[in-house]
């Protein structure tokens, strides 16, 4: 691959040119800056450069050679992405045409070609579909490339996780809205596992004010839920009246305004993975 004097500056060889890599820490992915951003030459490692304008007066403004690495690593490491997806960059990582059905490959289109491409005009979207089929994969792979290739505030939480942030909140007498203030703020969220709990009405009144703020505040939000499959819906009704039976009428028809519903259906990858 050919790559532009622009694309080298950003980085070097060893970091296959991005300017840092990818690892674990914890429960977290974390994108490391490589030597080469490091010890950038422009700025001397700070990422910053002193220039004047045409008045004369000094300004520190950002390097143009490490300064949008540094900030797109920055948004990346604040996503809490879970350490698993270490290795998911790109909404399509990992993913072969070849072998994706025609749910999956729905989905991929318009995570990709419609929202992360024409972000932030369209409208965020709701993975719908059993256990194992690639729903936190794509939500992930979706704000990982938004992150570091569009640098765009993005957060990551799975929903019973939440729960237990605000129950130890609370025993800390540390202020609700520590908690959620940083999740409504982000550009782009991800509601991991919606609908998981017990919904109870505390549960469903958390939920209710994080999506309220966020539809709002006119932000995109992702979803995935293992509460409604093709075959229930089938069963008991579209998606929507399902989502209502878990979560509210309220919550439900917010989701809907605000989410392009996708369903994933097939067989659950993990298990073929251990079968193979």
């Amino acid at each position: 691959m050919i790559l532009s004097e622009k694309k080298k500056s950003a980085g070097c060889e060893e970091c296959h040119y991005a300017g840092y890599t990818v690892k674990t820490s914890g429960n977290y992915a974390r994108a490391v800056l490589c030597e080469c951003v490091i010890n950038c030459e422009r700025c001397g490692g700070s990422g910053n450069v002193m220039r004047r304008n045409e008045n004369g007066y000094a300004k520190i403004s950002s390097c143009a050679a490490c300064g949008v690495v540094r900030r797109n690593v920055r948004l990346y490491n604040g996503a809490n992405i879970p350490a698993k997806y270490f290795h998911v960059h790109q909404v399509d990582a990992g993913l072969s045409p070849g072998s994706m059905n025609q749910s999956l490959q729905k989905a991929l289109i318009y995570a990709k070609e419609e929202f992360v491409k024409k972000f932030p005009t369209r409208k965020g979207f709701l993975l719908m579909g059993a256990s194992g089929l690639g729903k936190t994969h794509l939500a992930v792979g979706t704000i990982a490339e938004l992150t570091l290739g569009h640098g765009v505030k993005c957060m990551f939480k799975d929903f019973f996780y939440l729960l237990s942030e605000l129950k130890q909140a609370y025993s800390e007498g540390t202020p609700e809205n520590d908690v959620i203030l940083p999740l409504v703020e982000a550009e782009v969220l991800v509601i991991d596992e919606l609908g998981k709990g017990r919904s109870s009405e505390w549960e469903l009144n958390i939920l209710d004010q994080l999506i309220s703020k966020r539809y709002n505040a006119s932000r995109q939000t992702l979803a995935t839920t293992n509460y409604v499959t093709r075959e229930i819906a089938r069963e008991k009704g579209d998606a929507t009246e399902i989502l209502e039976a878990r979560v509210g009428e309220r919550i439900a028809s917010r989701l809907f305004e605000m989410c392009e519903f996708l369903y994933l259906e097939g067989k659950d990858y993990r298990r073929k993975a251990r079968k193979a």
